[in-house]
């Protein structure tokens, strides 16, 4: 099916024919059919283009097989075209040159939430925490206090990696009253992610951006 027979509204049809190698910026609500218009627009490069590729990616595997299945019907789209989840893509530079960031050849990625937070209390154990005696009262309702509490270390982990968080001053401009405690207590769970040979799910753009960022010839 060619973008001919798809009917597109005169704003969706200045995106999918917009002209090529131009930078454009698509704002729309959910439900309005951005990655169908996307799509298209895909379809229109490679069909007006002969040896130029696209890289497509988006940030759920539902909207990449959904890309795919529209253009299962273009010529040559296997060879032209990579759509995928930017985490995939990210994941692949990382097995390919994480070596170059002192990264294990063979990784291991914590997705799961119960995996993540064993690496966390192994860490406070290896520095003397008896987190296991901590998490392990008798009276239930403290005990789920207790248990969310390491659940905030995870979460204030996760927003220091999305905001890129490098050094213990950047922390205190997110955390001023114990930016110390918390810069000290992160970089040993990070230090006990790359022990065990991984990373986390987190950790997945921002260690392929450095990857990028510090190895010029990846790409």
């Amino acid at each position: 099916m060619g973008i001919s027979m798809i009917a597109l509204s005169e704003a969706q049809k200045s995106v999918v024919y917009a002209a090529i190698g131009n930078a454009m910026q698509v704002l729309a609500s959910a439900g309005s059919g951005k990655t169908r218009v996307l799509t298209e627009r895909v379809r229109y490069i490679l069909e007006q283009t002969r040896k130029d590729c696209v890289i497509a990616l988006t940030f759920t595997n539902k909207a990449a097989d959904e890309m795919r299945q529209r253009l299962d019907d273009t010529e040559d789209v296997e060879d032209r075209a990579w759509v995928s989840t930017i985490h995939a893509v990210a994941q692949r530079v990382l097995e390919q040159y994480g070596h170059t960031i002192g990264l294990p050849d063979e990784l291991h990625i914590y997705e799961r939430d119960q995996d993540r937070m064993e690496v966390f209390l192994q860490s406070l154990r290896d520095h003397g925490v008896d987190i296991d005696e901590y998490l392990q009262v008798e009276d239930t309702k403290e005990r789920r206090n207790r248990e969310r509490i390491m659940q905030r270390y995870m979460d204030v982990f996760s927003t220091i990696k999305r905001e890129l968080v490098t050094t213990e001053d950047e922390v205190s401009n997110l955390y001023p009253s114990d930016a110390e405690r918390i810069w000290r207590i992160y970089q040993d769970y990070q230090a006990a992610l790359l022990d065990s040979g991984g990373i986390d799910f987190d950790d997945i753009l921002i260690r392929a951006y450095e990857v990028l960022q510090s190895q010029e010839w990846v790409g």
